[in-house]
């Protein structure tokens, strides 16, 4: 097993050399996990339902934020800084003797934009750690998303190398054809170019999932280079839907939302009317949109239920035509042409039902994610 302290950024050792003890370079103290735990996390295994720990302890931006987080606390609070700008303010309107108007003008109007900066002044710790919390959870969601697309860019490579195949003798067939009289040389041009079109993305696919596998093996901890052992996604549970109520959902959503969280603190924070009202606007339109987000995925679950029943259908389908095909081979009553028609149709629907089961999983864990803190206010 490969250690995943040897997995990290060069910066990020680094920097975890010069702040954690050496055998520490992950965010948590070593107490919060269990020997075995830790061990978990450190092999060489990457794991979907990892990704969430993954991204908290060896994440670079996740690091590097709760680095900045340590350092703000010691700085001032958002009510120092406030008052900072009104005894500012307060300073210069000292200075105003009424014996310049020109300097007396340009007092008082630095003055009030001192005053401003302390009405509008609503960041403190509060608000910088759900930050953190939120831009920790949003590179957890495209972590997963990248690991789905990944698995699925396979599928569809797969499916690529089969209908290569197919084209191959598509290519065979017409130029034997075209050799008898019975097709022509434009024929065998467009079956040479449907060849050279597959074999291209062929190639962009499989770059495709190269890049996704390293920009998976930065975002979780490993090196750029690294090779590590990738397990499935999940499979979708029809049961999950049945503890889907979104308006039920929407009290625990509303109270998890880390952008409501982030405008509420914001507005305990204002000293302006005006900058508070600006906040209070911003909160009704965040409850509002989180309602009409969790009906949106709730929606795209139901709608992902039926996508997978169909593709389910169209394999059950196809799958008797397989048979078919087969027994007509051996009997010789179809030629190789034929048989590869329908095994690639064959594969087409086995990997489009493989999709369609992922498809639907990440729909139900986007209706999770969206009850527990980050339903889309935007």
């Amino acid at each position: 097993m490969v250690n995943r302290k040897s997995k990290q950024f060069v910066s990020i050792l680094l920097l975890a050399v010069l702040l954690f003890p050496a055998n520490k370079i992950y965010a948590s103290p070593a107490f919060s996990r269990s020997d075995a735990e830790w061990e978990k996390l450190r092999d060489n295994t990457m794991e979907y339902e990892e990704i969430e720990d993954l991204i908290h302890e060896y994440n670079a931006t996740v690091l590097n934020n709760q680095v900045e987080y340590s350092k703000q606390r010691d700085d001032p609070t958002a009510d120092d800084v406030a008052r900072s700008y009104r005894d500012d303010a307060a300073d210069l309107r000292s200075t105003i003797t009424g014996d310049n108007d020109l300097a007396d003008a340009m007092a008082e109007a630095q003055a009030r934009s001192l005053e401003k900066k302390a009405d509008d002044n609503v960041f403190d710790l509060v608000v910088m750690r759900y930050s953190n919390i939120q831009t920790e959870k949003n590179l957890t969601i495209i972590a997963q998303s990248n690991m789905i697309s990944y698995y699925k860019s396979i599928l569809n490579l797969e499916v690529l190398k089969q209908n290569q195949k197919l084209l191959t003798e598509v290519l065979r067939v017409t130029e034997v054809q075209r050799d008898i009289g019975s097709s022509t040389n434009v024929e065998v041009l467009n079956a040479k170019n449907n060849l050279q079109k597959t074999e291209t993305a062929i190639i962009q696919t499989e770059a495709s999932i190269n890049k996704l596998k390293k920009s998976l093996c930065v975002m979780l901890g490993w090196g750029y280079q690294a090779s590590p052992d990738m397990r499935p996604v999940p499979a979708s549970d029809a049961a999950r839907i049945s503890g889907f109520h979104p308006d039920l959902d929407y009290a625990k959503a509303v109270d998890n939302n880390y952008e409501l969280i982030i405008n509420q603190r914001k507005l305990e924070n204002a000293v302006s009317e005006v900058v508070k009202d600006s906040y209070r606007i911003k909160i009704r339109d965040n409850k509002d949109k989180i309602g009409a987000d969790l009906d949106k995925r709730y929606r795209e679950v139901l709608q992902a239920q039926v996508a997978y029943h169909e593709a389910q259908s169209a394999l059950e389908e196809s799958a008797r035509k397989m048979e078919i095909a087969s027994q007509n081979m051996q009997l010789g009553t179809i030629g190789q042409l034929e048989y590869l028609q329908q095994q690639t149709d064959y594969l087409t629907k086995q990997n489009a039902l493989k999709i369609a089961d992922m498809d639907w999983f990440w729909t139900m864990e986007q209706y999770d994610w969206s009850v527990n803190g980050l339903a889309s206010v935007e």
